[in-house]
């Protein structure tokens, strides 16, 4: 056991030192924007009152820096691009659905318009209510909402026919729905806000005293390199692996940089499955399984798909 010990100590060092790249920005989540119409009361998808709506919406995310697509560009291969009157959960099962490009974040929001006469004249106002929520695409947890509602908007001109009402009501939702989107762009510039290095993750207790600075942050991040970007949930299972190989790979991915929290969620003979979250990309950390391998000198492969990586062994003679 202590030979093994002193290798992962030895590996921790060492990984941890390959993986120590310059600082640098860390990418921004890729977002779609989708209405949600299930409700009858809601203005239906297609509708021009819809369409200002979420055009504002994405370009005012996309001005903030963050990336994002265009619903029917990335999902018209396999879904109906005009379908209307859909559940939030026909569109996060969409949103999971969408492979290129991988998304991370789902804006869901919903419309709801109509016009009030008043009461002691023939004065007509409309009224508009934009909610809107963010959604990991592949948790499902809530990462912030937001509502505008109950503002005074300027009453309609009189002989304000279906052509009219339907433009003056598009404008008032279109600067809405501005007001909404700085909102939550705010609220995920606040999940996605750099945290020191020093902050993320903790050395395992039983490590051996001299690992526990990598395992914290690479040299280049003792001066407090931030771990910015979005925390995000992986599932990862080692199969085929040996017991002591199990708890050398799981004192790895503890000293993983930017690493957060993990969990085991299941456990037997040949395979053990970690809940493993993480501030890191798919990509750097795709690149710290592969080198946990070779420094660990145990043959294998490491698959990912949507949010979950499958580690390997090989088993050899």
């Amino acid at each position: 056991m202590r030979p093994l010990r002193t290798a992962v100590s030895a590996g921790l060092a060492l990984l941890c030192g390959l993986v120590a790249l310059p600082a640098q920005a860390q990418p921004r989540p890729n977002i779609v924007v989708m209405g949600e119409d299930a409700d009858e009361d809601s203005v239906p998808r297609g509708n021009r009152v819809f369409q200002r709506v979420i055009a504002e919406l994405s370009e005012t995310m996309s001005l903030r820096g963050y990336n994002v697509y265009d619903e029917t560009a990335v999902a018209m291969g396999f879904t109906q691009a005009n379908r209307v009157r859909r559940r939030d959960a026909e569109l996060i099962e969409v949103a999971r659905a969408v492979s290129n490009p991988p998304l991370d974040v789902v804006a869901v929001f919903q419309i709801y318009a109509s016009a009030s006469k008043s009461a002691y004249s023939d004065i007509v106002r409309p009224q508009v209510r934009i909610p809107g929520r963010l959604l990991n695409v592949r948790t499902g947890q809530s990462l912030g909402s937001f509502e505008v509602a109950g503002l005074q908007l300027p009453p309609l001109p009189q002989g304000c026919d279906r052509e009219c009402l339907l433009e003056r009501v598009g404008a008032e939702a279109r600067t809405i729905s501005a007001d909404v989107a700085a909102a939550l762009a705010a609220k995920l510039d606040g999940v996605i806000a750099p945290r020191r290095a020093a902050d993320t993750g903790s050395p395992p207790a039983d490590l051996p005293a001299g690992s526990a600075a990598p395992s914290a942050a690479p040299p280049a991040a003792a001066g407090g390199e931030a771990c910015g970007g979005l925390p995000t949930a992986y599932t990862v299972r080692l199969d085929g692996f040996s017991a002591q190989e199990v708890q050398a790979a799981e004192e790895y991915m503890a000293a993983f940089r930017c690493y957060e929290h993990h969990r085991p969620v299941r456990a037997s003979g040949a395979s053990t499955e970690y809940w493993y979250e993480t501030r890191s990309d798919s990509a750097r950390l795709t690149r710290n399984l592969r080198l946990m391998l070779d420094h660990m000198s145990a043959p294998g492969q490491v698959q990912f798909s949507g949010n979950t990586f499958v580690i390997r062994r090989v088993a050899t003679r």
